[in-house]
């Protein structure tokens, strides 16, 4: 199979303020160029070393060395020997549909930003036929998760709307399931229960919840699919957000993590929390001219950038998923959704936070995951989700000035 990489273009110069950040990415790039892959054995992009090949483009495009296009082709070739489902052994809790989703997601975002000059489709018609009876499975098991759920399948055929006959019809059935499986009213709003964690809850924010739901509606709206059903949606899922508000002098937040929550919580990592949450509600409401929306949720995050939010017990960490990293992206896309210049403030504070991070004397460049053990789960500490691969991209986005965005691999978009 000929796979081409186009080549690298040159970088824009970081500001004079970066220069601790863009030593620290070249010390990562450095890092994850040596014997990583035997780490990350699988091929999805949050586990797995599809991450890995996400940062070496992204690096070569951004410093303008083709090498790190040369690392990325030779992965891409390791990640296409493993896809016999036979043969897939699960690490770290990865599963086989949820990578393969992943996989095909990676691969038509490659094509489409100009990384990859390689006709994909072939590959992803097979991997259309795998993943729609998959998607059928977790509708009928109520399984909405976009971590191995419903809507991780959605998220790929989501990108394959333009190209696909059977992404449509079962984007029209994922729409429809959400429509069939809403509770609430007109008056209340929509919500989901979630049935996959210990008990059934109601969860708010981007995991688990209705900015879950919300943010991936917002997309299927933007591709100009099903807009009506989508706008109703998302409709209804931001009023139910935005009646469940807690007063912040109190509780600290502005949303509890889950109704029924109502106590103090402070969260500003990128799966749990106001600001996050915020993202999705702020971006239905541009999406609908639904102004008054609009301004809630703009003040709701607004709230999570004053001075005392940011001594929280979290994020106390780097990585995407629940450190720092994920705060940064937050602020970044909520500065480009709203153009306000607090989320601007924020988002160069949280990057600027990076570096101090790594204090754990270890391998990693002294990063690691709070969230896993090093000795058990090394490769959370490259990985996309957890570890320097995650750190690295959102290093590069924050130096690219906007050139190389995390939106689509983060829920933001």
């Amino acid at each position: 199979m000929e796979t081409m990489f186009l080549p690298a273009t040159a970088p824009a110069a970081p500001a004079a303020p970066a220069v601790e950040l863009a030593e620290l990415l070249r010390a990562v790039a450095e890092r994850l160029s040596g014997g990583t892959p035997c780490a990350l054995p699988n091929f999805g992009v949050a586990l797995g070393q599809g991450g890995l090949l996400l940062f070496n483009c992204h690096y070569a495009a951004y410093s303008g060395q083709p090498q790190y296009y040369d690392l990325a082709l030779q992965q891409l070739e390791q990640m296409l020997s493993r896809l016999q489902p036979q043969a897939y052994r699960s690490n770290n809790g990865s599963k086989y549909y949820q990578e393969l989703a992943e996989l095909g997601g990676l691969l038509d975002y490659l094509v489409r930003h100009g990384h990859l000059d390689w006709d994909v489709e072939p590959l992803l018609c097979q991997f259309d036929a795998l993943l729609e009876p998959r998607l059928a499975l977790y509708l009928a098991a109520g399984n909405l998760e976009i971590m191995n759920g419903a809507l991780s399948v959605g998220q790929y055929f989501l990108r394959r709307l333009p190209h696909s006959v059977t992404a449509r019809r079962t984007m029209t059935a994922l729409l429809d399931a959400l429509q069939a499986t809403q509770e609430g009213s007109e008056a209340t709003g929509y919500y989901w229960t979630c049935h996959r964690i210990v008990e059934p809850r109601v969860y708010t924010g981007l995991s688990h919840g209705s900015a879950m739901i919300i943010s991936f509606v917002a997309s299927v709206y933007e591709a100009g699919f099903a807009v009506e059903k989508c706008a109703r949606l998302l409709h209804y899922a931001s009023r139910f957000v935005l009646r469940t508000r807690l007063d912040p002098t109190r509780f600290h937040s502005s949303i509890p993590l889950w109704r029924g929550r109502e106590e103090p919580t402070t969260n500003l990592c990128l799966l749990y929390g106001d600001a996050s949450t915020a993202c999705a509600l702020v971006r239905a409401a541009r999406l609908l001219g639904n102004a008054p929306d609009l301004a809630d949720a703009t003040h709701i995050a607004t709230l999570t950038t004053r001075p005392e939010a940011g001594h929280a017990p979290f994020p106390n960490e780097a990585s995407v998923w629940y450190g720092v990293g994920g705060a940064y992206l937050v602020y970044d896309y909520l500065h480009r959704q709203t153009g306000a210049p607090a989320f601007a403030t924020a988002a160069a504070r949280w990057a600027a936070r990076l570096p101090a991070q790594a204090v754990f004397e270890n391998e990693y460049l002294n990063f690691s995951s709070n969230y896993h053990q090093v000795s058990h789960h090394a490769n959370a500490q490259l990985n996309f989700n957890f570890g320097l691969a995650g750190v690295g991209l959102t290093l590069i986005q924050a130096l690219s000035q906007g050139r190389h965005l995390l939106d689509e691999f983060t829920w933001l978009a």
